[in-house]
């Protein structure tokens, strides 16, 4: 590749002041081929929770272990076995009761999952049909949101607008004292789809009210109540519910905070009682009964039979389509690859409270992080303890990048290196750290956006590295 003077002078000052780290957390990779999940006797497995490894995981929530500060309770599972649970900091100051994995939290948007849960249910069941127009089963259906198919609220791809929009729009406060039939009527007084249904995805809280309605509709049933006698009762898991009741008890309730110039101050919102995008109220104890269920050694009478627990999990893991192109998105859980490997899950924030739940189906191991302060950032959490479980596994797939890379049109290299279970940029000065995956061979280090380029053989031998001042400047890989 040829470069001017010019430009290979900017070029060499901008490769040349480089070498640092910077936390950065991987973003999931589009395009890269996931491995698909082996049955749970094929998994690999981690043997023993070292020590080592509990201190590890301590000191990424060092920051929340506090006895006046709201803070997170985590899990660790493998194969729907508790490896490891912890909690850290306080559920409620007024009363200074610390966090355990008993407390109950909100589970903002990790409620998609079981709402998604219940309704596949119904599919499974033949009872509710994916392919068929909302205005089948909703009688008053609006006619703007002709064309939108049950699918479709599965998805996030109806193009309905925002139930929480329309609510701010139609100066609505979200501390009303709203049930399912008040929430459903706002979806309705929209007056236009945002885009066709079906042609893109839109996370949107209108699909899951809608589904959360058409459980209520097709059962015959408050939502709350179907959803307990067929998940949450048969799998044992008496602590969690969908809150549609404002004074409904809930034992060992978390509340949440947000900071202020005095320390905290409580943000939930006790009025609060939607259902269907989140309302659910859950622990670390129970959810550990549906990470055994999910991983098939939970036994259970009642309710959802095996037969159609098995179809359930593998419809809501298939990623839908939306204008042609796959999603990362299955019912209620997102679904990408992070370091070359299938990830499951779902992240949320509403109220202060800050939630995420992340699986990695081939290794059977998943994590949960809950916080009750909205500086929380739970997905970041998870992924640091995806990082030290899963640190061989994922240098593994991250080895093939490393090296030294030069251009000798510039007289100029840098290094590429694995630290953690992480790729580092090694330069002098910016841009420089921890790497990023945003594709295929594709990654990324603060402004610098990096290609990497494969031979016959498939193995790494250089990368094109550019920024806003210069594109595609080959940079390549030494024998070592």
């Amino acid at each position: 590749m040829k470069v001017s003077k010019l430009l290979t002078g900017i070029i060499i000052s901008f490769l040349l002041s480089g070498c640092g780290t910077a936390e950065v957390t991987s973003a999931p990779a589009s395009g890269t081929e996931p491995e698909k999940e082996p049955p749970v006797e094929e998994r690999t497995k981690i043997d023993r929770f070292q020590i080592e490894e509990r201190t590890q995981i301590d000191r990424i929530f060092e920051s929340y272990d506090s006895n006046n500060a709201p803070g997170c309770a985590t899990a660790v599972y493998q194969n729907g076995d508790t490896l490891f649970s912890k909690g850290y900091g306080i559920a409620n100051l007024d009363y200074g009761i610390p966090i355990s994995d008993s407390t109950a939290f909100y589970m903002t948007s990790l409620s998609k999952q079981m709402t998604a849960a219940a309704a596949g249910l119904l599919v499974v069941r033949g009872e509710l049909d994916p392919n068929l127009e909302v205005s089948e089963y909703i009688d008053d259906w609006p006619d703007w949101a002709a064309g939108v198919k049950v699918e479709h609220l599965f998805s996030h791809t109806s193009g309905l607008p925002d139930v929480y929009d329309l609510m701010s729009i139609h100066g609505i406060s979200i501390s009303n004292v709203m049930d399912l039939d008040d929430y459903i009527t706002v979806v309705k007084m929209g007056e236009s789809l945002v885009f066709g249904p079906g042609s893109k995805y839109a996370y949107n809280n209108s699909d899951y009210t809608a589904l959360a309605y058409l459980i209520e509709k097709i059962s015959g049933e408050k939502f709350s109540q179907y959803v307990d006698q067929e998940l949450f009762g048969p799998l044992g898991m008496h602590s969690t519910h969908f809150h549609d009741d404002r004074h409904h008890v809930v034992p060992n309730r978390a509340m949440s905070y947000e900071k202020s110039a005095n320390g905290f101050r409580q943000t939930y919102l006790g009025n609060f009682q939607g259902v269907g995008p989140g309302g659910l109220y859950s622990t670390i104890n129970d959810w550990h009964r549906w990470e055994s269920f999910w991983n098939g050694n939970l036994e259970w009478n009642g309710g959802i039979s095996a037969d159609e627990a098995i179809e359930l999990k593998r419809m809501m893991t298939t990623p839908y389509v939306a204008g042609g192109d796959p999603l990362d998105y299955g019912m209620g859980l997102q679904i990408n690859t992070r370091k070359g490997t299938l990830e499951n899950g779902h992240s949320g924030s509403f109220m202060g409270f800050q939630t995420d739940y992340r699986r990695y189906p081939q290794y059977g191991i998943a994590m949960v992080t809950l916080c009750n302060r909205a500086d929380g950032n739970p997905q970041q959490l998870n992924n640091q303890m995806a990082d030290i479980l899963l640190k061989e596994h994922f240098e593994a797939y991250l080895s093939p990048y490393k090296g030294t890379y030069r251009s000798e049109e510039l007289s100029a290299e840098f290094k590429v290196t694995i630290e953690g279970g992480k790729l580092k940029l090694n330069r002098r000065l910016s841009p420089k750290g921890f790497m990023t995956e945003t594709g295929k061979n594709k990654w990324s280090a603060e402004s610098l956006d990096m290609v990497f380029k494969r031979n016959g053989s498939g193995e790494v031998s250089s990368v094109l590295l550019s920024t806003s001042r210069a594109l595609d400047v080959e940079f390549h890989r030494k024998n070592e």
